[in-house]
């Protein structure tokens, strides 16, 4: 079960970060194409996909998780639903925290059943789907 949320968790990074990645390219060869006025004003179209990837990820858990669900897992609510946007946020966050991610990870790296510090506050569990 570790190397299945460890996987998931970095095929979460990759989705968020290939999908807004994309979008701002393409967003950056419409602008230089067609409107070359507009060029000084990418740096704003690439600040939209950071912020459109960050937000992709802490909402990564709001339906249960998508690449866990490839990977035959899912984060369940203490009542067995999908923890929902806010719930997600407040799971997801202390990941993005440099030296307090360490802290959340640790329990999951020595045992992959393991609650994160987040989940139990949250009442988050990561189960295996049927």
């Amino acid at each position: 079960m570790r190397r299945c949320r460890i996987l998931a968790l970095l095929l979460d990074l990759l989705i968020c970060s290939i999908v807004a990645d994309a979008a701002a390219l393409l967003a950056t060869a419409a602008v230089w194409i067609w409107i070359p006025t507009w060029r000084a004003a990418l740096g704003w179209v690439w600040a939209a996909g950071a912020a459109g990837a960050l937000s992709a990820f802490l909402l990564r858990d709001a339906s249960g998780g998508r690449a866990r669900r490839w990977l035959a897992l899912e984060a369940v609510n203490p009542e067995g639903g999908p923890p929902g946007p806010l719930v997600s946020i407040r799971r997801n966050l202390p990941l993005l925290v440099p030296i307090w991610n360490l802290f959340e990870v640790w329990p999951v790296l020595r045992n992959g059943a393991a609650a994160r510090p987040a989940d139990r506050r949250t009442g988050i569990r990561i189960v295996p789907t049927t």
